[in-house]
């Protein structure tokens, strides 16, 4: 159990950190930007990130309608996210590290809903590594994926305030997490495709 436990929270870990380096530098940026209320920062974050759980959920929902078999095939999406991503990089002629955005926006709850929006939309690769994910574990799985998630986003915001005072380590950051982000994309799918003890189980008299 304690085993599972590491394993699973581990492997959240380094999928949140890898597909989210991009939505560290937004937040970074939201919080250096002149008159945005922490408090907007905050719960807009946190609103657009449980979104994007939500939609990982909602389609890993797709493994209650596929044959438990063919489940581990769904390793291929995000195998196939990250071998895109890293041909990408290679044709790539330079790697042009983004500046640090620093939006400007007045009220709070315009600011909230600016955070939510682009933390949501820059969820799509997280979303489409967990899903898969979620489709392939046990119940009780989702369930510690889902809480490790959630830790995790929390942890992610209190690097970001740690960071915002510290601007230019975000540039290297963003830098090497180009590549980290497709390669652990890549091992995320090989586990899911492998047999492991987190999988889906035929119930007995299902199959």
């Amino acid at each position: 159990m304690i085993a599972t436990l590491l394993t699973v929270s581990g492997l959240v870990a380094v999928t949140f950190v890898a597909t989210n380096l991009d939505n560290l530098v937004l937040l970074v940026g939201w919080m250096v930007a002149d008159g945005i209320p922490a408090r907007a920062i905050f719960s807009g974050y946190l609103l657009g990130m449980l979104g994007v759980l939500l939609i990982a959920l909602l389609l890993g929902l797709v493994g209650y309608l596929i044959p438990v078999e063919l489940l581990g095939y769904l390793g291929v999406i995000p195998i196939a996210l990250g071998l895109k991503m890293l041909w990408e990089l290679r044709q790539a002629a330079t790697l042009v590290c983004e500046a640090i955005p620093a939006p400007q926006v007045s009220g709070v709850a315009t600011a909230f809903a600016a955070v939510a929006v682009t933390q949501l939309s820059n969820g799509v690769d997280t979303v489409l590594v967990f899903a898969p994910l979620l489709a392939d574990s046990r119940e009780d799985i989702d369930l510690l994926i889902v809480i490790s998630f959630v830790v995790v986003t929390l942890l992610w915001y209190a690097i970001a305030r740690l960071l915002s005072g510290q601007v230019q380590r975000i540039r290297p950051l963003t830098r090497v997490g180009r590549w980290i982000a497709p390669v652990v994309m890549i091992l995320v799918g090989i586990y899911i495709l492998g047999n492991t003890g987190t999988d889906m189980v035929v119930q007995p008299g299902t199959g």
